[in-house]
């Protein structure tokens, strides 16, 4: 874990122990000093067996630390992280054994360890790699169609992990499970690496062509392009052990593909994760202040005047709740316009995109073979539709997420507003400076608002198809034309409808989810503010020495609180957009590297 992450760690558990007479506030406290304590990133390294993960593994860390051979060999998910060597297995039943490294095959493989006998949750291996520094643990998981079975591992490991690296072979590329694999990663939030192991194997225009054909299998599967970097994962590691760069020439974009790896843990993972950290610390921090100001200030009134307060604080709570509700009622009215529109851009697409497609069609029918008209046809249908939707699939999702942010954006800012209200009105009902606060954006997953498909229509059967065969030529290839126009119309209508369902329930989905969001939000300012002065009317009523002890540790949450504050304005204003120490380690290891 970076220093600075011990540090926001540290200060969160110091903020957590100063607010503990504020349960809930302590509870987000603790629970944030904690995360940041773990300070792992999980990167899941996953494919079918025999693709090398575990030597690419091996080649990022540079050191030969997992088994490898020409057999199938990862039973368990292996974690490898930063530290001194050693290894830990743990067992299913919950009891950990200390392992030297040299071991660790006699648990994490088929051949000494047949479907998982010894009872093996998962191996932890420590090594102290460049990668791993800043808190990577690289999951070497189990292939997701070894004929040993370990399915189910790998894809919760996907599906956990802050990232992921899909490994393809080149002498195998792209089974029926590794197209499952990528329609799983749909679900995903984080970003994903695609690497074609053994690109060594092939020759320059064979490796082109593998290429081409895994790129637009992933684009079909996830709606967009994706970078494959091609490697031998072998080479480059034969070259790390050597204490040598790894030449192009043998271990192709594997220098590349460290680079971009080690850039996106130092850039994105571990600064987003210090952006988000010092943003809640300091609203927690500040928090704890508001609360111990209107405490103070409550139990500083006299009775009959703290009780008035009291009242005129709840009705002003109880107002921003009711305008709360005026506003969800319109964010609601809002998003089902959204999902009409964008249904009726669907069906006028529908409408009208299928004469678009005549001219291929007719072309088909007029220089096809016979004897595979029928099934050129078809297939021209299904090209027609898939290309068409996919097209405006992209185009119409960017313009109803864009939309929906719109929306979103506003509602947000009306709930931020409404929350400022209770917190001014108590500012100006017990005379006290009460900083406003900031709602932020809730994090989402990235909706897909259209359906995906992945085939149109069905063969027709054998003796329809003979039956047509005994009609005349010309009269065959008029009626088969007509009929693949009429399946193009009926195929954009049902697809159209599907995906006019899709967007409904889509939209009303996350429509939910960020209400929800925006109601606790407010909720947890308007109760913060009633807990404060109901704190300081018991006060009032206590006597002198529990008074007492009330002001010093509240003397002490300010304290913390401000340290709190100051530790995260100053560790933002701190850094600055640069290049990390690790990705320029990583640069210097790697001199070939390229994006």
């Amino acid at each position: 874990m970076s220093t600075e992450l011990e540090e926001l760690a540290d200060a969160a558990g110091r903020l957590a122990i100063a607010a503990k007479s504020r349960p809930e506030l302590s509870e987000r406290a603790g629970r944030l000093g904690e995360r940041l304590r773990a300070g792992h990133f999980y990167i899941a390294v996953l494919g079918e067996f025999k693709r090398g993960k575990s030597t690419l593994v091996n080649a990022l860390l540079g050191t030969e630390l997992l088994p490898t051979g020409v057999l199938p060999l990862t039973a368990v998910a292996t974690e490898v992280s930063y530290g001194a060597p050693g290894s830990t297995i743990v067992f299913l039943d919950g009891h950990h054994e200390e392992l030297p490294a040299d071991r660790l095959a006699d648990y994490v493989t088929e051949a000494k360890n047949p479907s998982n006998e010894r009872q093996v949750a998962r191996a932890e291996v420590r090594v102290a790699a460049e990668l791993l520094r800043p808190g990577v643990v690289l999951v070497d998981t189990p292939g997701t169609s070894s004929v040993f079975g370990h399915d189910e591992a790998a894809q919760r490991a996907l599906l956990e992990a802050d990232g992921a690296v899909v490994v393809f072979s080149a002498d195998a590329p792209l089974s029926k499970q590794e197209r499952q694999l990528v329609k799983t990663l749909s679900a995903r939030q984080g970003p994903t690496f695609f690497v074609l192991n053994r690109a060594d194997h092939l020759g320059p225009g064979e490796l082109a062509e593998v290429t081409n054909f895994i790129e637009g299998a992933l684009e079909q599967e996830l709606g967009h392009k994706e970078k494959i970097w091609r490697l031998s994962a072998r080479a480059g590691l034969a070259a790390l052990v050597a204490r040598e760069s790894p030449r192009e020439s043998e271990a192709g974009e594997f220098s590349a593909f460290y680079a971009a790896l080690t850039g996106f843990v130092e850039l994105d993972l571990v600064h987003a994760r210090l952006e988000t950290a010092r943003a809640e610390l300091s609203r927690l921090a500040g928090e704890l202040e508001s609360y111990v100001a209107l405490e103070s200030a409550a139990a500083a009134m006299d009775e009959a005047r703290l009780a008035e307060a009291i009242d005129q604080l709840r009705a002003a709570a109880g107002e921003e709740r009711q305008g709360f509700e005026d506003d969800r009622t319109l964010l609601e009215r809002d998003v089902d316009k959204l999902a009409m529109a964008v249904g009726e851009t669907l069906a006028s697409f529908a409408e009208t995109t299928p004469a678009k497609c005549d001219v291929r069609l007719a072309e088909v029918a007029r220089s096809a073979k016979l004897s595979r008209l029928e099934d050129d046809l078809r297939d021209t249908v299904e090209a027609c539709v898939r290309e068409s939707f996919e097209g405006f699939r992209q185009g119409e999702a960017a313009r109803a997420e864009q939309a929906w942010r719109k929306l979103a954006n506003r509602a947000r800012q009306r709930t931020q507003e409404r929350a400022n209200a209770v917190r001014a009105a108590a500012a100006g009902i017990f005379e006290i400076d009460l900083p406003e606060v900031r709602i932020p954006e809730v994090a989402e997953e990235k909706e897909r608002y259209f359906y995906i498909f992945v085939h149109v229509g069905s063969r027709t059967e054998g003796a329809e198809r003979m039956a047509r065969r005994l009609l005349p030529g010309a009269f065959q290839r008029r009626r088969l034309l007509g009929r693949a126009r009429s399946e193009l119309a009926a195929e954009f209508d049902k697809h159209a409808g599907r995906a006019r369902w899709d967007i409904s329930q889509r939209l009303d989905a996350v429509c939910r989810r960020f209400e929800v969001a925006m109601a606790g939000e407010l909720e947890r300012t308007v109760q913060m503010t009633l807990e404060a002065a109901a704190r300081g009317e018991e006060l009032h009523r206590a006597g002198e020495p529990e008074r007492l002890a009330c002001a010093q540790a509240d003397d002490a949450a300010r304290k913390v609180a401000n340290e709190a504050i100051v530790l995260a304005t100053q560790s933002a204003r701190a850094e600055a957009p640069r290049v990390s120490a690790g990705a320029r380690r990583a640069a210097a290891a790697y001199p070939k590297a390229r994006g």
